[in-house]
């Protein structure tokens, strides 16, 4: 031991080591000075005081070693010879090691730091961002927007003066303030639990760019972040949002039941996993959209609406959405997925002649479209069986003659609602194939979105553009993929909570009508405890049927917004139930049926006679005109709950003014 204690190795790491073992390295050397020279002094008879004592020949010498004034005090000169030799090495050792020391401890934080080796363990009620990727600037943002006090700590394996400087490029400096960067690896259980997991409020697992098996490691680190929270009482898991960058992943993960030992170890934790391509797609289409901009920047697919007039008769009934989608990678098909669950109209009629069926069409473009498609299709073997949409796959380029003259027969015909999606991902490619498209598209009024990973001035230009691009707008930038309203799932965990208890969404209206914040926060709560207490893979069903709400509302004739100060008439939940006769519903009930069948389908289900939750084989799957009676009870409580439903989650339901004159005209 002994030799350990005094080998180069030992002193060498002490030397190196952090300001503990420095400190207590110089301590025993001076100790040690002090101490031999008592010895020395003691053995020897060198009288230093004329008291004699132990004590005070101890503190002669410490009067010395600190203060090399204190010699004069000595007249024999062999006194003088030992406070001589002992002053020097009290001014070497004071001096010049202490100031060494002090000067390296110095150096060595600000390296610790600077590499992102300092950790703090009185962080508490803090946020976490595990690794580094482009949505990080815009994640810190909205978490400063809604908690300006609360620390953010980062976990990166990136270099940590990279990562320090690229948010300081980005970042105001008061959400910079509040910002601490670790270096560790997603992998390494020891450098998580530096994170202060079991005293934080949320998680958010990122993972780092371009890392191989970033999805499986985000997945892994989910784990081990339950297993640093431990358990948690009920109402008190903490939440653990978790990107998955591919599409295939993502759907993996929807499909998954997790094992008892999995549920256990995430036992104290909430689950959300969620992806930047599908947050753009629901956010394009849904109310997500509302939530995002008043003025709704994104029109729906179907901007002009087959609605149902008041006499219960059809407008537009000859029409029908037509959407393209160039380029089918991984923005396309999260488009094309988010199309299959919100494109079901109310002029389809599944009883009808299969030849005369009014479908939606999705026209998807690539040049590689083949092994695009085979791959896709692998992933969704059942989206073939949505019988009223319609997908052809072109492989061919969207500047090629034959797609720029069927571009504009589409344009031109007007039984189509035309949006073109340019999804290509080179930012620059995808503006000039966007802006170019043949001319008839910008006169028409077909819509345009143009994929950018980043938002530009370009693109803000565009944004504004009241004439030639009217209609043509950019999306799909990847610091705006991170939509916190979307990952809460208030709507979703509402809808939920009706399934568990039948007239939750009736009692808290009755509860915001009346005003009553108790009981209404109250409900609110139990809605979120039943929401986190569900398994992920069952969650998803209840987001998806809220993503239809907007098209279900359109087709009525209404808007819907944040506030009750848009351009129309307020529908209150009363005057829409009024509203709907049952012509009306039973026409909704039908949209709805299209749309849980076509969910069924994406997510890996078939029909059979006999239901199996493993294999995935349902019996409902099956057209809305051989639907059993009792069975139309749930579409016909989705519609009749819907006013109620978005006025408790503080949307507002509007007649347009434009509906209105139309309704007059007409």
């Amino acid at each position: 031991m002994k030799r350990k204690i005094l080998s180069q190795e030992f002193i060498d790491r002490t030397i190196s080591g952090g300001l503990k073992g420095q400190l207590t390295l110089l301590v025993a050397v001076i100790s040690g000075v002090l101490l031999f020279a008592f010895i020395v002094v003691t053995f020897s008879g060198i009288a230093l005081s004329e008291n004699g004592g132990w004590a005070e020949q101890m503190w002669v010498l410490y009067n010395n070693f600190v203060d090399p004034g204190n010699q004069l005090a000595q007249e024999s000169w062999g006194n003088r010879l030992v406070v001589s030799i002992v002053s020097l090495l009290g001014s070497v050792l004071l001096g010049g090691v202490l100031i060494s020391t002090i000067s390296n401890i110095i150096e060595r934080r600000v390296e610790t730091v600077r590499t992102g080796k300092a950790y703090y363990k009185s962080i508490s009620g803090h946020y976490v961002i595990i690794g580094c990727g482009d949505i990080i600037v815009s994640l810190i943002r909205e978490l400063h927007r809604i908690d300006p006090e609360a620390p953010v700590v980062v976990m990166s394996s990136r270099e940590s003066e990279k990562v320090r400087h690229g948010l300081q490029a980005s970042l105001d400096r008061e959400e910079e303030r509040q910002v601490y960067i670790y270096f560790g690896n997603i992998e390494s259980m020891e450098e998580l639990r530096r994170l202060n997991i079991d005293k934080a409020k949320e998680v958010y697992i990122l993972g780092e760019e371009g890392d191989y098996g970033r999805d499986s490691k985000n997945i892994q680190c989910v784990r081990s972040v339950g297993r640093l929270k431990g358990p948690a009482a009920a109402g008190h898991k903490l939440p653990v949002y978790t990107l998955s960058e591919r599409i295939g992943s993502y759907s993996v993960i929807q499909k998954l039941a997790l094992s008892d030992k999995e549920r256990a170890e995430l036992k104290g934790i909430y689950f959300r996993p969620f992806n930047l391509y599908e947050n753009w797609a629901r956010r394009l289409w849904t109310h997500y959209t509302v939530e995002e901009d008043e003025d709704r920047l994104y029109d729906s697919v179907d901007y002009d609406p087959i609605r149902l007039s008041p006499d219960g008769g059809l407008q537009g009934n000859d029409r029908h959405v037509h959407l393209v989608i160039a380029g089918f990678g991984a923005m396309g098909q999260a488009l094309l997925l988010e199309a299959m669950r919100v494109c079901h109209y109310a002029n389809y009629d599944d009883a009808a002649e299969s030849g005369s069926r009014i479908r939606t069409e999705i026209t998807v473009i690539d040049r590689d479209v083949e092994p695009l498609k085979q791959h896709f299709m692998a992933q969704f073997p059942y989206i073939d069986a949505i019988d009223d949409i319609r997908v052809d796959y072109r492989n061919e380029d969207l500047c090629s003659s034959p797609v720029r003259e069927s571009l504009v027969q589409w344009a031109a015909d007007s039984r189509q609602m035309l949006t073109v999606a340019v999804c290509i991902s080179d930012p620059d490619e995808s503006i000039i194939l966007g802006l170019n498209l043949p001319g008839e598209i910008y006169r028409s009024e077909a819509r345009v979105l143009i994929r950018q990973e980043m938002q530009t001035d370009m693109g803000r230009i565009i944004h504004n553009d009241k004439g030639r691009y009217r209609n043509v707008k950019v999306f799909g930038m990847l610091e705006q993929g991170i939509s916190k309203s979307m990952l809460l799932d208030e709507l979703p965990s509402y809808v939920n909570q009706e399934y568990v208890r039948e007239g939750f969404i009736r009692e808290m209206y009755g509860y915001m009508k009346a005003g009553d914040v108790s009981a209404f926060a109250k409900g609110k709560a139990e809605a979120a405890g039943s929401w986190m207490e569900m398994e992920e893979n069952m969650r998803w069903a209840n987001r998806y049927q809220v993503d239809a709400y907007m098209t279900y509302l359109n087709t009525l004739g209404y808007r819907v917004m944040r506030s009750s100060h848009a351009a129309g008439k307020a529908v209150s939940p009363e005057d829409f139930r009024k509203a709907l006769d049952n012509a009306r519903l039973s026409v909704l009930m039908r949209m709805e049926k299209y749309r849980w069948n076509a969910e069924r389908s994406i997510e890996g289900w078939k029909y059979g006679k006999t239901r199996d939750d493993v294999h995935r084989i349902h019996p409902l799957i099956v057209p809305y005109h051989e639907l059993a009676e009792s069975e139309k009870f749930k579409d016909r409580q989705v519609i009749v709950n819907l006013p109620y439903l978005m006025a408790i989650a503080g949307f507002t339901i509007v007649i347009p003014t434009n509906v209105i004159q139309s309704v007059v005209e007409d």
